[in-house]
């Protein structure tokens, strides 16, 4: 799917014009607001591409629950992955809200990187309520079942035993550790799930999905900058910046397992377009998940 192709849906009043319309005034609006954190509240410095990536995630979601809304569906959607994203934004936020030792340095840490997540968690509570309430007859649970919840209390534990100090604080440094290691694993069972339904992707939550990949581009870079801060200050672990390693391992898995999602996503789309489909996000193999297009020349 071509830009003009996009716009002509819109300019002709097709079928999709409106959904076409949304994600647009999405990608705009989403523009427009980092530009106006970038000219005002990020000093020129390099860590705004924090707020950025949490603002790319936010757009994510804001597009899935679109596609939720617009198809009246909720099949290919994870929800034990959106279950673990609201561990990751309550331990975060807990975290950011009151302390600034894992923020950036300039002044979109103020207010900006928190309301991104808010933002995020406040569509995933929707999201949850689409899945298991309103359209919880298009929920697959069947596939949905990676026994995620076995792996969360390890991961938990481990952040009380192993985690940076920041904020100066066993409590706060503990539940940013723990909301980085929930955000690392809260793909996963999407993943799962992918592979169950051999392999085939909804359209907007491959856009989410992209979105998230995008997410983690920033903060991979965002934290690469930062990491050696994250060393010990009194030679704690032997002087050795264990801490600061996890973070990048963490940052890491996150960025692959996004590329991994990307990765099967395009392998479908290609399967598609050998069978005489075309590369957009609107050619649904289903009357349940009709599928939306994106405004890029390729569907990402």
């Amino acid at each position: 799917m071509t830009i003009l192709d996009f716009v002509d849906e819109i300019v002709s009043g097709k079928e999709k014009a409106r959904a076409n319309v949304f994600i647009l005034v999405s990608y705009i609006v989403y523009a427009a607001c980092a530009l106006g954190v970038w000219m005002h509240f990020s000093d020129g410095d390099f860590s705004f591409v924090c707020f950025a990536g949490s603002g790319v995630q936010a757009l994510g979601f804001l597009l899935l629950l679109h596609k939720v809304r617009t198809t009246r569906s909720a099949a290919g959607i994870s929800s034990k992955t959106l279950q673990v994203y609201i561990l990751t934004f309550l331990f975060r936020l807990s975290s950011t809200m009151v302390k600034n030792g894992y923020l950036p340095i300039d002044r979109s840490a103020d207010w900006a990187f928190q309301a991104a997540d808010i933002a995020s968690l406040l569509m995933v509570f929707q999201l949850m309520f689409f899945i298991h309430k309103r359209y919880a007859d298009t929920y697959q649970d069947e596939l949905d079942s990676m026994p995620i919840w076995k792996i969360v209390p390890g991961f938990m534990l481990f952040a009380c035993c192993v985690h940076g100090e920041l904020n100066h604080s066993f409590f706060f440094d503990t539940v940013w550790a723990v909301g980085m290691w929930m955000d690392t694993i809260a793909m996963l069972p999407q993943l799962w799930m992918m592979a169950s339904r051999g392999g085939a992707v909804e359209a907007l939550t491959a856009n989410f999905v992209a979105c998230v990949f995008l997410s983690k581009c920033m903060m991979w870079a965002f934290w690469y900058t930062g990491y050696e801060e994250l060393g010990p200050k009194q030679g704690g672990y032997g002087g050795f910046n264990v801490f600061g390693y996890l973070v990048m391992f963490a940052h890491t898995m996150q960025l692959l397992f996004s590329a991994d999602f990307m990765y099967y996503y395009f392998k479908w789309q290609g399967s598609n377009l050998q069978k005489g489909g075309s590369w957009c996000l609107g050619s649904g193999r289903s009357k349940v998940s009709e599928q939306l297009v994106l405004p890029m020349s390729m569907d990402v």
